[in-house]
């Protein structure tokens, strides 16, 4: 098996760097070779809800989704802190494009797969991180039921669109600090690193495979097993790929 994998490259609007190095990502030959490609997250700045302005605002994401589907090239994806209520959207995505089969497009949370006998899971990692219990009170609420019916009925586009211009605004100074490749990630990466291991000693697997944290990382424990980060995508430039058991980080040409 072949398993192509990325997340957190936070793409904001059509045509801006972080969309141009997600179509690299989805139009490589090495990864279109794949079994399956996994986008593990945050892979938008910011989509919630079943809104069609999505489709033409990112036409070409969509459209790329639709020839790999065509080449029945199975996509999971795994909803993030920034990308999430998005059931509905691509329930009607096959709705609009109805030659392809749903069966090859997967939406959750986190999803189990095996490789050479290795049992792997793949999170965005936001639901593990230790030590960040406001993270977890903002996704127990964005995720709720009632919140989920506020996203998919009656929260409206352009307010979206407000909330992720104005959080763009503030924090964009933050994140070039705070995703500098000059920082000293060292407790960033520490931290991840004991997220893994605690969720490991109630769920016995082979590699974990997280994103959110931005700090790209390839551990081994001592409890045998591997955790797997690609980091911030825009940084970093990679992607994951497992292929028959072996991991590596694979370079994007952009």
């Amino acid at each position: 098996m072949k398993y192509s994998i990325i997340s957190d490259i936070h793409v904001k609007n059509a045509g801006d760097s972080a969309e141009k190095l997600l179509l690299t990502f989805l139009q490589s030959q090495d990864v279109q070779s794949s079994d399956a490609i996994i986008l593990l997250g945050d892979i938008f700045d910011l989509m919630i809800g079943p809104h069609s302005q999505y489709y033409s605002r990112f036409h070409a994401y969509f459209n790329q989704l639709k020839i790999l589907l065509e080449k029945k090239i199975t996509v999971y994806y795994v909803e993030g802190n920034h990308d999430f209520h998005l059931k509905i959207l691509y329930e009607n995505f096959f709705k609009i494009n109805k030659h392809l089969s749903p069966h090859f497009f997967k939406l959750s949370n986190g999803f189990t797969l095996t490789d050479n006998q290795k049992k792997i899971y793949f999170t965005h990692g936001d639901d593990l991180e230790l030590h960040n219990p406001g993270q977890k009170i903002f996704k127990s609420i964005v995720t709720s039921k009632p919140l989920g019916f506020f996203a998919n009925y009656l929260l409206p586009y352009f307010v979206i669109t407000s909330i992720g211009e104005s959080s763009s605004k503030i924090s964009r100074n933050r994140n070039e600090i705070r995703y500098s490749k000059d920082l000293d990630v060292t407790e960033i990466k520490q931290n991840f690193r004991m997220s893994a291991e605690q969720f490991i000693k109630k769920n016995p697997y082979d590699i974990i495979v997280m994103g959110h944290s931005h700090v790209q990382d390839n551990y081994t424990s001592e409890n045998n097993f591997q955790y797997i980060n690609n980091g911030y995508a825009q940084n970093s430039k990679t992607y994951i790929s497992i292929e028959d058991g072996n991991i590596s980080f694979k370079q994007l040409e952009t």
